[in-house]
């Protein structure tokens, strides 16, 4: 009966490396599913940021026409073509920031009656050129843009 427990004692000596091969192969794929996981969030939250960053950058160029004196191309009849301001807005980036820049594109609508709007209040007796703008922003190295759009009035005598 020794030889017996003998022999199954001897039997079960590689068991606990096994086990713990296994387990060792387990944390090592949850560790590395965990750090893919990170990665990818990561990804996600730089691209949310350049996201906002390329509309805050659409904002600061309707910010810039909206200025006293814009210096902007514009569109005088209705048969032309929007025109284009390429680079209308830069922002070069700080403290490891991309770059930042938006486009405006001005497309004439129409002409308004004389009296047509009130500014400040007042009905004026002076038409208006009516366009629309359109500002798209962009993050420098990356696929990140954003669309803004609004109505631009110039007030002319």
């Amino acid at each position: 009966m020794k030889n017996t427990h003998i022999y199954n004692k001897h039997k079960q000596n590689g068991v606990a490396l096994i086990a713990s091969m296994v387990l060792l192969l387990v944390i090592t794929l949850l560790s590395l599913s965990s750090m893919r996981n990170t990665n990818i969030d990561t990804k996600i939250a730089v691209n949310h940021q350049h996201k906002q960053i390329s509309f805050q950058a659409a904002e600061s160029a309707l910010f810039k026409l909206m200025s006293p004196n814009p210096t902007i191309t514009v569109p005088l009849t209705e048969a032309a073509v929007p025109v284009m301001n390429s680079n209308y807005f830069i922002s070069t980036g700080v403290d490891s920031q991309p770059n930042v820049d938006a486009d405006i594109s001005m497309d004439y609508i129409r002409v308004s009656n004389p009296g047509e709007f009130k500014f400040n209040g007042f009905g004026l007796s002076l038409t208006t050129l009516i366009y629309q703008a359109d500002a798209v922003g962009s993050v420098a190295g990356s696929n990140a843009t954003a669309h803004n759009r609004m109505g631009v009035v110039l007030i002319r005598n």
